[in-house]
């Protein structure tokens, strides 16, 4: 009885293992000879069944952007750690192909790099001669197809090729790395609109963010403390935030991807009864929207 527990629960583990492999699952990206440049490269996905020794069953499929041209092919590998494993394609099941475009059966060693979230390395080609290449992948939010229709609308190409000239990491990791990111406000001296050098770090930061994400913008929000008359402090505090707004511009954001607001002494963060509170309250704060 006992025996027969263990064995349950070996098992049981073994399989919460498989499930839970890093490289489990779908794959897109890129794969490129090597004398190409990521543009000139074809589309590729690939998808891993991972068992808890490590044993691959999988699927791969290269498409020719903008044409009907592909190959799906048939995969077999092993992941020799929880970020780096071997694939070897078996045999193509399906394939369209043209007299400049003959499809090969590959093989290659590819590594998942956890800080930039791509899956990467380099294939050689088993009957073609004299073929390779390097691969990069993301994680998909897509199932690989196995039809003879292929992904026309290869805009999400272009956008991945996009992506790595300007050196941005894989879309979780960016959408991980915005969550999160911690907003501070940025603090000023009395009556004054200077940007102290030591915020520079923390804006060029949020700067980053804001670039690797097409549908975020940033709210830059001007705050005085009581100190002076309403008009004025209104005046201050768009000041600050315009001093704010040149200085992300200036390290790359578009001025349509930022929103100004300026709110005088009306909004302060603590109360105005110290002068450690109205230093507090000479500040300029943000929101991702």
């Amino acid at each position: 009885m006992r025996l027969a527990f263990l064995t349950i629960a070996v098992l049981s583990v073994n399989l919460a293992l498989s499930q839970t492999h890093k490289l489990e699952g779908v794959w897109q990206g890129i794969v490129t000879t090597y004398n190409q440049k990521p543009a000139e490269g074809n589309a590729l996905w690939m998808k891993f069944n991972i068992t808890a020794d490590g044993e691959i069953k999988g699927e791969s499929r290269y498409e020719k952007p903008y044409s009907e041209l592909f190959a799906y092919k048939q995969l077999k590998g092993k992941a020799t750690s929880d970020s780096t494993l071997h694939f070897d394609e078996s045999f193509i099941q399906k394939e369209k192909n043209s007299s400049q475009m003959v499809w090969c059966i590959n093989e290659g060693d590819l590594t998942y790099n956890s800080k930039t979230g791509y899956l990467e390395g380099s294939w050689e080609s088993t009957n073609c001669n004299r073929r390779g290449g390097k691969m990069i992948l993301f994680r998909s939010n897509y199932e690989l197809s196995t039809t003879d229709t292929n992904a026309l609308y290869h805009s999400w190409f272009d956008n991945f090729v996009g992506d790595l000239k300007r050196g941005w990491k894989a879309p979780y990791i960016r959408e991980a790395e915005m969550r999160n990111f911690e907003m501070k406000p940025v603090l000023f001296d009395h009556d004054k609109d200077s940007l102290k050098t030591e915020f520079e770090p923390f804006l060029k930061q949020m700067a980053k963010i804001v670039n690797s994400h097409t549908d975020l913008r940033i709210k830059i929000i001007g705050h005085t403390d009581s100190n002076g008359t309403d008009e004025y402090n209104i005046d201050l505090s768009e000041r600050r935030a315009y001093k704010i707004r040149d200085f992300l511009i200036s390290v790359g954001v578009r001025p349509d991807r930022i929103v100004i607001e300026y709110r005088g002494e009306r909004d302060p963060a603590v109360p105005n009864d110290s002068p450690q509170g109205k230093q507090l309250n000479r500040r300029v704060d943000f929101e991702f929207i």
